[in-house]
């Protein structure tokens, strides 16, 4: 059943390597069979030569005989040498397109699967397969050498037919006997060399089960970036310590000894194969039963045919093992959405539509409680409102499932009195920019950072980044709003401060130029004069639009036609700043009192 499953996927995993790009399996292909007949074709080429010299062949006939061969031989080593080097770059470029579709999956796999459990789960093994080695750069050598063996084992059969059927050679007892001898020695190359193979995996299979923190730090769990924090906590031993595992050197001196032992074996047995089978030939060519000629192909033929059968079993090893590590890949790219999917467009007339919360909840896989509990709320036109409450009470997730990150698990969004999930995704995702608390800017040129896309118009962005305060900062920039961020692709990339960073994501926000605006912890990183000019001209950064505001600082919710107060995911209260302080008793007013040692009179923040 297993082998049944392997070639499946095995099949698979070629079909997919063809449809990204068939010439790196044709180029694997004539590779193979060029490096399985050039040996042997250089024992025909000798074969015939010293038949020749044996018999007394016309000089003339066999210099030209020679030639040809050697002319031969030359095209197909040349020939070989070409495939090899035209075929390594479209190998790489395959292995490029096979890996560009699962992160094609991750950009359009609906963020609600992206985000579950069985996704992480998923991925995790897909990148720890990769780490041991898959993939369509490691499976094309692979196929390339199983094709090797395959059309070596053909060729060296060929070869040895005539050979076995010259003059009364083939009747002789001793010929089965010692074709019985190259049987077993072959077979028991084999079998070590599965054996090898598998207890390799296993050691790597139970390396993978303890050794999560060395895993996590090998894939580049730590950069630059955090060399601050190991510095000055002095967590260098302990990094060291985890990519040093006892585990880890225990896996690697085991694999040692395998491979030593099968080295020795391996290097034992073609010894032993060769000298015996000289011996053997020799003998038979002695008693007349061989021509000289025959003697020589006979020998390579037999070495060459064992020889052949190990790397065909080796290889489909290979193979088939890394079949079976692209079972996870495929298994994630196979992951359907879970949600609901309507082609209904939303026209640009219709932007200035209203947004109805109606009776909505929402629970986290794994959680104990409701993210939100029964929430109802309306979003108007050009409305201001300011979401607030404790850690954990649910404004985020009111934003995700806003934006449709999430489908509620009861309840319905309304956007102009039709369900959001009617609208096709895409058409939805035009209403809104925001600004999300774990906002990601990459490390690619600022202008094509606030644009998100290659091409951009220069004054728009220059506008929005002097609207979120941060103009100044990019006009002393080398290249201002071309200059890249970091400095993981460019040397002359730079690091800016988590305020500035998030003033580029404001600018982001107000670049797309969406209806509704929303805004999560928008001024968390800034300092209270920063945060108080945002404030200060919030009006004449969202113009009209209708806009979400979620802050812990409540000084800062005054600006807002409605504040929204959440706890443990319900709306608890809502109002403006003077009505919800009137009600002592309201957590509005608990949290207020909580903050009020932060605030001076003027009401601006400067914690």
């Amino acid at each position: 059943m297993r082998k049944k499953v392997d070639a499946s996927l095995l099949g698979k995993c070629l079909k997919e390597i063809w449809k990204c790009e068939p010439q790196s399996l044709l180029m694997a292909s004539g590779l193979a069979f060029m490096e399985a007949l050039i040996p042997l074709g250089a024992s025909l080429i000798s074969a015939v030569l010293v038949d020749g010299l044996s018999t007394g062949t016309d000089y003339n006939k066999m210099a030209v005989t020679a030639m040809i061969g050697v002319a031969i031989l030359f095209a197909m080593n040349a020939l070989r040498g070409r495939m090899y080097r035209c075929g390594l770059p479209h190998s790489e470029y395959c292995n490029d397109l096979v890996e560009w579709k699962f992160d094609e999956k991750n950009m359009e796999m609906d963020y609600m699967q992206l985000d579950s459990p069985l996704a992480a789960r998923i991925r995790a093994q897909v990148q720890n397969d990769y780490d041991w080695g898959c993939g369509a750069y490691y499976m094309i050598p692979q196929f390339q050498r199983c094709c090797t063996g395959i059309i070596g084992i053909i060729a060296s059969v060929v070869l040895l037919v005539p050979v076995f059927l010259q003059g009364s050679f083939w009747k002789h007892r001793s010929v089965f006997l010692f074709l019985f001898y190259i049987g077993i020695v072959t077979w028991i190359s084999v079998i070590i060399e599965q054996h090898t193979y598998a207890a390799k995996e296993a050691l790597k299979k139970g390396y993978d089960a303890c050794s999560g923190r060395s895993n996590y730090l090998m894939r580049g769990g730590i950069s630059y970036r955090e060399g601050k924090d190991i510095r000055i906590y002095k967590a260098q031993p302990m990094i060291k310590s985890a990519l040093r595992e006892k585990e880890r050197d225990v896996m690697v001196s085991a694999e040692s000894r395998l491979e030593i032992r099968a080295g020795l074996w391996d290097g034992a047995a073609s010894g032993i194969l060769m000298g015996s089978t000289y011996l053997f030939v020799v003998l038979r060519g002695l008693n007349g039963a061989l021509t000289a000629g025959s003697v020589v192909l006979f020998a390579t033929a037999i070495y060459q045919f064992t020889e052949n059968v190990k790397v065909f079993s080796k290889s489909r090893s290979e193979i088939f093992m890394n079949a079976r590590r692209m079972k996870s890949s495929f298994t994630y790219l196979e992951l359907p959405d879970l949600m609901k999917k309507n082609n209904r467009q939303i026209r640009k007339e219709d932007f200035t539509g209203e947004i109805e919360f109606q009776n909505i909840s929402f629970q986290y896989s794994g959680t104990a409680y409701p993210a939100l509990d029964n929430v109802s709320l309306k979003l108007r036109p050009g409305q201001k409102i300011a979401v607030v409450g404790m850690n954990g009470s649910g404004k985020t997730t009111l934003v995700k499932l806003l934006c449709r990150m999430y489908d509620p698990d009861e309840g319905r969004i309304l956007f102009n009195g039709v369900d959001i999930r009617e609208y096709d995704y895409k058409s939805y995702m035009k209403l809104f920019s925001v600004v999300f608390q774990d906002f990601k800017l990459l490390a690619l040129p600022i202008g094509e950072n606030v644009a998100a896309a290659r091409e951009y118009d220069p004054d728009r962005i220059k506008e929005c980044l002097e609207k979120a305060g941060i103009g100044e900062r990019i006009k002393k920039m080398g290249k201002g709003i071309s200059t890249s961020l970091y400095r993981d692709i460019e040397e002359d990339g730079v690091e800016v401060s988590g305020g500035e960073a998030q003033k580029i994501a404001l600018a982001r926000a107000l670049y797309k130029d969406a209806p509704f605006v929303v805004l999560d912890e928008p001024t968390a990183a800034l300092d209270p004069i920063s945060e108080h000019e945002i404030y200060s001209g919030f009006e004449r950064l969202v113009g009209e639009k209708a806009a979400i505001f979620i802050s812990h600082r409540l000084s800062s919710c005054r600006f807002c036609d409605e504040i929204l107060v959440f706890h443990e995911g319900r709306l608890v209260q809502r109002g403006t700043h003077q009505k919800l302080l009137e009600d002592q008793n309201g957590q509005y007013h608990k949290m207020w009192q909580a903050q009020a040692r932060y605030y001076k009179d003027s009401g601006v923040a400067i914690g």
